[in-house]
């Protein structure tokens, strides 16, 4: 049966990947593409040292990179990235957290300066969860628990983590990311879900993803910049912002390790055990923030809310006027947020009585 599921994959990947390349042959055609440009020297924005310490750990044969800032005396806070972003996405939180905590923003493997093994099995979830246990490991030689911070990719790796090792944790901060069970679930809940998400059966195919992200100079970067003017103050992007992800990420082989994550997404498994709703829930014993903005695009509140059933205790943050990066649009609020989280300022909810307040009465932060 799983072999069938994965035929049924497959099949949709090349449907959607076949409509994908006849959309863009006209243009092809035509001459119609935008040259790469060329970019040999890293923008001074990367090697700020008010952002931090660039440091190397080898993990496992990976060559791992992290930017930290703050004292290694301090509570380790533990930032990992989105997709199409490397530890530069935490630059706010590496000035604005590291007083009074140690704030690690690794690239993940595959991303930035880190290792990119070209197999995709080294990106299985298993694989990259055992790593990054190994990399904590590392930095903390005394055992001490860590918060871990995890936006969209990392955000879903974080989950994972917290998962099968929380006594490693004291605090968990998922960014615009909800349970992988609930994504997964509502990625593939009906046909309009997976024609909605077709980019995750195209990354099943062999170069045609990559080939695309670096398309016309990168114009991904433009319309995800573009698309973002309407809910989030622009003067926290500038263009030495752009090209700093201009230049990690300006050729097909930096997008290979990235797209080989969604190459791994279980898929067939999740299609009949997710949609069932088979086996009893994961009740993570670990104290639980959620932070979300109320104009993100990607994922709605009541789908982030659907996470507090596998966790004991949350709290939950709605960033008014972000999308789906608050802790860039909106640094100072969410960086508040999380001070105050760290330090059990904020109200902890039940997951019932929780979700009764967010759908009824929903506050929102500014």
């Amino acid at each position: 049966m799983d072999f069938i599921r994965e035929i049924q994959i497959q099949c949709f990947a090349f449907i959607f990947g076949g409509l994908r390349v006849a959309s863009k042959f006209p243009q092809w055609i035509r001459g119609k593409h935008v040259q790469m440009a060329i970019r040999e020297s890293p923008p001074e924005c990367l090697s700020d040292p008010l952002l931090g310490r660039h440091i190397f750990a080898k993990i496992n044969g990976t060559k791992y990179h992290y930017v930290e800032s703050g004292s290694r005396r301090q509570e380790m806070i533990l930032c990992l990235h989105d997709f199409g972003d490397f530890w530069y996405g935490w630059r706010n939180q590496l000035r604005g957290l590291s007083h009074s905590n140690w704030v690690v923003a690794l690239d993940l493997k595959g991303f930035g300066e880190t290792k990119k093994p070209f197999i995709a099995s080294k990106y299985k979830d298993e694989v990259v969860v055992e790593q990054l246990k190994q990399f904590i490991d590392v930095l903390q030689e005394d055992d001490k628990q860590i918060v871990i911070i995890g936006h969209g990719l990392g955000g879903y790796i974080a989950w994972k983590f917290v998962e099968k090792y929380p006594s490693m944790v004291r605090k968990f901060i998922s960014i615009s990311t909800p349970h992988p069970r609930i994504w997964l679930k509502h990625v593939m809940r009906s046909w309009r879900s997976v024609i909605e998400n077709r980019w995750l059966y195209i990354c099943r195919l062999p170069f045609l993803p990559e080939m695309e992200k670096v398309a016309n100079d990168l114009e991904v970067f433009y319309k995800r910049f573009k698309n973002s003017n309407s809910v989030m103050n622009q003067s926290k992007y500038s263009n030495l912002d752009k090209e700093d992800y201009k230049y990690t990420v300006s050729h097909t082989t930096d997008w290979q390790g990235p797209i080989n994550y969604f190459r791994n997404f279980p898929l067939a498994d999740f299609s009949r055990s997710v949609l069932k709703e088979e086996g009893p829930k994961p009740c993570i014993p670990v104290d639980t923030l959620l932070i979300v903005g109320n104009v993100d695009p990607e994922l709605s509140l009541d789908r982030m809310s659907e996470s507090a059933e596998y966790v004991d205790r949350f709290a939950m943050q709605i960033v008014n006027g972000t999308g789906h990066s608050p802790h860039q649009e909106q640094p100072n609020v969410v960086n508040e947020h999380i001070t105050k989280f760290i330090k059990d300022e904020l109200s902890y909810m039940t997951k019932w009585s929780s979700m009764m307040k967010l759908v009824s009465q929903p506050k929102f932060s500014s």
